[in-house]
């Protein structure tokens, strides 16, 4: 049985869910579910918050802080805090020698940080997973083998819509990106500023010239105000398909095949819809599993502290080019 501590006590590590549902949307219950795992340890800040989740999770000890309970000896930490807090909590985490960390993203805000935390797991022998949530999908891990093996063509455009934190959520979407067609960025327009989240992450929007081994295209950052909507959608134009990713109850997947016309001759249209709905549970559970099968030396993980520092890369490279006609 794998022992797991869960630092934080909020939403993403227990306060989305509750105990007698049967969907799984937090680290808690993730692990709470699993067969092979146990949750002995959470920890906040807020003493009564963990106090509570305790109560309501069934977990044995309750802290302020994970060195607390350090004694407890576990396998698996999560770290369910603040993004702004991640780069501090990696490296205490790590420091009580468990054999997986399981991280909220992003991992930092600072590149260089991240760069150093992410060789002292590597040399620690530690595994590092991060949940962008959806590298742990199968239906995505198929997609991605689809479009290497060119089943779609080269890349034409890709669009984004986001809300809350270019780099908070807004890098979910590029985490996907890069996952699929591995860009780099050659320039970008920052078009406009939001400050619906923190003001060291705004939500911005873009228009951004993207290369890859696939093609150059183009990228379109759209950021929406989280106190007016919360879209959360990538759509990925390819020479021979359209794929659209959005959060619909859980994640929708929609890929739409390109074909002429059948009664305008020289026009084509994307038709031959297929759409796949993935069950909002599936992530974390799938999570979990590669967490588990990965310290058993049985698999790989899907998203990785290497996979989500080329990510805060290319959300970094993003934001640090000019910017015209910004609004607040």
């Amino acid at each position: 049985m794998f022992r797991v501590l869960v630092i934080g006590a909020g939403a993403i590590a227990q306060g989305f869910d509750s105990p007698e549902s049967d969907h799984i949307f937090t680290h808690v219950k993730g692990f709470s579910r699993h067969p092979s795992c146990e949750v002995i340890g959470i920890c906040d800040t807020q003493f009564e918050r963990a106090q509570e989740a305790a109560k309501r999770w069934g977990i044995a000890h309750a802290a302020t802080t994970p060195e607390e309970l350090a004694p407890l000896k576990t396998d698996i930490i999560s770290i369910c805090t603040p993004d702004d807090t991640h780069e501090d909590y990696l490296r205490r985490a790590l420091a009580l020698k468990p054999g997986a960390v399981f991280c909220e993203k992003p991992l930092g805000y600072d590149v260089e940080n991240v760069r150093d935390i992410v060789r002292e797991y590597k040399e620690a022998g530690v595994h590092l997973a991060v949940n962008y949530s959806r590298r742990w999908l199968p239906d995505i891990q198929a997609l991605q083998r689809a479009i290497s093996a060119e089943w779609f063509g080269n890349i034409v455009s890709a669009r984004v819509k986001y809300y809350k934190g270019f780099l908070h959520n807004g890098s979910h979407l590029l985490d996907i990106l890069t996952m699929l067609v591995q860009p780099e960025v050659v320039s970008t327009r920052i078009i406009k500023e939001i400050h619906d989240y923190t003001d060291d992450d705004p939500t911005i929007s873009a228009a951004c010239t993207m290369e890859s081994s696939m093609g150059s295209f183009t990228l379109m950052i759209e950021g929406y105000d989280s106190r007016q909507m919360s879209p959360l959608e990538l759509e990925l134009v390819f020479e021979r398909a359209k794929i659209l990713l959005e959060e619909c109850n859980g994640t929708k997947l929609t890929i739409a095949r390109l074909q002429e016309h059948s009664e305008y001759a020289g026009f084509w249209e994307f038709s031959d819809i297929e759409t796949r709905r993935i069950d909002g549970s599936q992530t974390m559970r799938s999570a979990v599993d590669a967490i588990v099968n990965a310290l058993r030396g049985w698999a790989d993980l899907a998203s990785t502290g290497e996979s989500a520092l080329d990510t805060l890369e290319c959300c970094l490279d993003i934001k640090a080019l000019p910017k015209i006609g910004m609004s607040a």
